[in-house]
């Protein structure tokens, strides 16, 4: 009975990520485009980006460390509440026409400083609610959930965009919030009851953060799986960076948008297919398959300007995305304390999101002032490469999408030998067998 409240609690306040989830993607995608629009340059794009993602990084090994001495529910709550707070300021400076790419830059830093408190005090209520067996079907979801903005949130900002502007758009992602906290407030009494405080609260928080950093490294495979998830979220960043850029070449924000979400259906696929059924064994080969995958995609995108094509590459690239992360998910959670979640997600998240970090900060620069000018007319690879990925405005975007295709499938073929990574999965198919025995001898 316990396991089944659990699980129906976590779905409560998974709904609730799932509605913000999709009104963080309106803006996201929305402001993408806009600033393109405004400026033109893939710099300022990935500036913008940097700015609402910095915090999230920087930030959330604190966060990590309060999700452990505090209420996770007074922590989701706060965070909740005063993020929105920036993207009101955002939307009050357009309606005053004083949105320069500076004061959108600062609004969208402010509600990332409040946003970063609640991702470590979310996914440590996986493991205060959920038993191990449950932490498959969990990942899947949540997979499903970071998975809708860009499956459901990319057609509806690019409709959005053309009838009603950016500020319609940030108008409904203020209202998202608004779910997100009653979700929150429901489950919060029996999220309280589950959870074990840790830590001092007078002591520094810099003992805990080392505390967490030594829990961590002393796991060499738990170390591989960070590098790998930090791969995974610069190819991320990197793609959602430059597909705008590059995509607007061919056709406008409505058909953009479009094209993102359909792709994104192969996120939805395989996030629901994994929450239903799980995964039960192979995970390192299974990791390894889906870079090959990932690879091969970003490579085709890069290639081929049918956006037919691309939307299909698209879908076969985000498809894999869910079942990478899971993997990654439940082999690095079954190396956890559970007395120390809190700081040590939080940990996990700063050091895997640092992929991001690096995709903003280089991609727009890379594009604008190397590939690009590479691929005009009279460029230095128009007369040879470019009768390969074309000639163009931001055609060197696309030669960028295919030399990073190229990398991945080449370190999938690697990470498939890494005797590091095969030992975790080991030892938690040992966990999963020692689990079901107990169980079986408690019934």
């Amino acid at each position: 009975m316990k396991e089944k409240n659990g699980f129906s609690v976590f779905l409560v306040i998974w709904f609730g990520q799932f509605i913000s989830s999709i009104g963080s993607g309106l803006t996201s995608f929305g402001l993408n485009v806009y600033v393109f629009q405004k400026t033109g340059s893939a710099t300022a794009c990935s500036a913008v980006m940097l700015c609402a993602f910095l915090p999230m990084v920087v930030l959330t090994p604190v966060s990590g460390i309060l999700a452990d001495r505090h209420s996770r529910k007074t922590l989701m709550l706060i965070g909740d509440s005063f993020s929105a707070v920036g993207l009101f300021l955002l939307l009050l400076s357009i309606w005053l026409g004083e949105d320069t790419i500076t004061v959108i830059c600062i609004c969208a830093f402010s509600s990332a400083v409040f946003s970063s408190l609640m991702d470590p005090a979310y996914k440590s209520t996986v493991t205060d609610l959920l038993t191990v067996e449950q932490f498959s079907k969990a990942g899947g979801l949540i997979q499903l959930a970071s998975g809708a903005k860009f499956l459901i949130s990319p057609a509806l900002a690019g409709m959005m965009m053309k009838l009603g502007g950016i500020e319609w758009i940030l108008i409904i992602d203020i209202c998202t919030f608004f779910l997100t906290l009653f979700s929150v407030l429901y489950a919060g009494q029996f999220m309280d009851k589950r959870q074990r405080l840790n830590g001092n609260k007078t002591e520094r928080f810099l003992v805990d953060f080392e505390q967490g950093w030594r829990d961590l490294a002393k796991n060499k495979g738990v170390m591989a799986l960070l590098f790998i998830a930090t791969i995974i979220t610069f190819y991320i960043g990197y793609v959602e960076t430059l597909l705008t850029p590059m995509l607007l070449e061919l056709t406008d924000s409505s058909t953009l948008g479009v094209i993102t979400s359909v792709s994104a259906v192969g996120m939805l696929i395989t996030s629901l297919l994994i929450g239903m059924k799980g995964l039960k064994k192979d995970y390192v080969k299974v990791l390894s398959s889906s870079f090959a995958i990932m690879g091969l995609m970003i490579s085709c995108v890069g290639m081929i300007t049918h956006l037919y094509l691309i939307t299909m590459a698209g879908f076969l690239f985000f498809s894999m995305v869910p079942i990478a992360n899971t993997c990654i998910d439940v082999l690095i959670r079954s190396n956890l304390e559970k007395d120390s979640q809190g700081r040590l997600w939080g940990l996990i998240s700063f050091i895997s999101q640092i992929g991001y970090i690096l995709a903003y900060t280089i991609s727009g620069p890379l594009a604008d002032y190397v590939f690009n000018p590479l691929f005009y007319e009279n460029g230095l690879l128009a007369q040879n490469i470019g009768k390969i990925v074309g000639i163009g405005e931001e055609r060197g975007i696309a030669f960028m999408m295919v030399l990073c295709g190229i990398s991945l499938f080449i370190f999938s073929i690697t990470m498939k030998k890494n005797k590091v990574i095969k030992k975790v999965e080991e030892d938690y198919l040992f966990q999963m067998k020692e689990s079901r025995k107990k169980r079986g001898t408690l019934c």
